[in-house]
């Protein structure tokens, strides 16, 4: 997949006329998109480390095609995508970059990569299972929490794929770039592996169960208020404390303190005694300082 560049003035244009327009809120009213719509109020989800534990996944590697991880877990199954924006090259450092929810165009990845990191890195990005289409993220993802969690858990170990190849081919620096849904993938990497280099997850924190359940988006969860009460789904992403020993000095949350979705108290707490940026930005509006993220990733990875 070849990325486009865009202008910086056509990047900032595009962010002050399209991100206002696309937001969860948004995209679930057009499209009449219930959240956990087949989630059985009472079940006992699994855990997010029970499935990290029991799925069932393989990695496809076809010349010229995206990398696909292809994975199962009791009835989810799906493909998520990995892609290489640039010629891979030994002597430079690699970047993943994952996108959000309900991301099925590469306009966050857009805004994300400009020509100069597409020069100083190897630019690879993952595609969440079931987001190529409405339908797909609606019936398949979206729709049972269960099928979130191995999706997630799927994309988790896609960054772990390229993890291991940089290992394997180069003694160059990885980093991994997360944004909403990206950055709780990019934390869980963290936690569950840490064998990156660097992570940056922005807007967001590991515990999905709570996101989820927040009050802030309660309007688009199916039976909110039973749903709610599932003691499973609030705990199924807590990081177990003998994972939190991790350095430190490696992961680098971005947060937006006038966060409409993803609840900035909870984040904010959860990332206290990490080296936190907070930005007086929103949710989408989070891209509006993308200049300065990139700045900071860049000094991080290059000193």
């Amino acid at each position: 997949m070849k990325l486009e560049i865009i202008p910086v003035a056509r990047i900032e244009k595009k962010v002050i006329d399209t991100l206002k327009k696309d937001s969860l809120y948004r995209f679930a009213r057009k499209y009449k998109v219930q959240i956990l719509a087949d989630q059985k109020p009472e079940e006992k989800v699994p855990a997010f480390s029970e499935i990290l534990n029991g799925i069932n996944h393989s990695t496809i590697k076809l010349p010229g095609k995206p990398w696909q991880i292809k994975y199962k877990y009791k009835n989810a199954e799906g493909t998520t995508n990995i892609y290489l924006h640039n010629e891979f090259l030994t002597e430079r450092p690699s970047i993943i970059f994952h996108h959000g929810l309900g991301r099925m165009n590469p306009l966050h990845l857009r805004l994300f990569a400009n020509k100069i990191f597409l020069e100083k890195f190897n630019l690879f990005s993952i595609k969440a299972a079931h987001h190529d289409s409405v339908d797909g993220l609606r019936k398949k993802f979206l729709n049972n929490f269960t099928y979130m969690s191995a999706a997630i858990c799927a994309s988790v170990l896609a960054i772990d794929e390229i993890v291991d190849t940089q290992r394997n081919n180069s003694d160059q620096k990885i980093s991994v770039v997360g944004v909403s849904m990206g950055g709780t993938i990019a934390a869980l990497h963290y936690f569950y592996f840490g064998s990156a280099d660097l992570y940056f997850p922005i807007i967001s924190y590991p515990n999905f169960g709570e996101i989820i359940l927040d009050k802030n988006i309660k309007e688009f969860i199916s039976n909110y208020d039973k749903v709610s009460n599932n003691k499973s789904i609030q705990n199924a992403f807590v990081i177990p404390e003998k994972l939190k020993d991790k350095p430190k000095n490696k992961i680098f949350p971005i947060l937006a303190n006038s966060d409409e979705l993803i609840n900035f108290k909870n984040a904010s707490a959860f990332w206290q005694g990490y080296e936190m940026v907070n930005y007086d930005v929103g949710h989408n509006t989070i891209f509006m300082k993308m200049s300065e993220i990139r700045q900071l990733i860049l000094e991080k990875v290059f000193g």
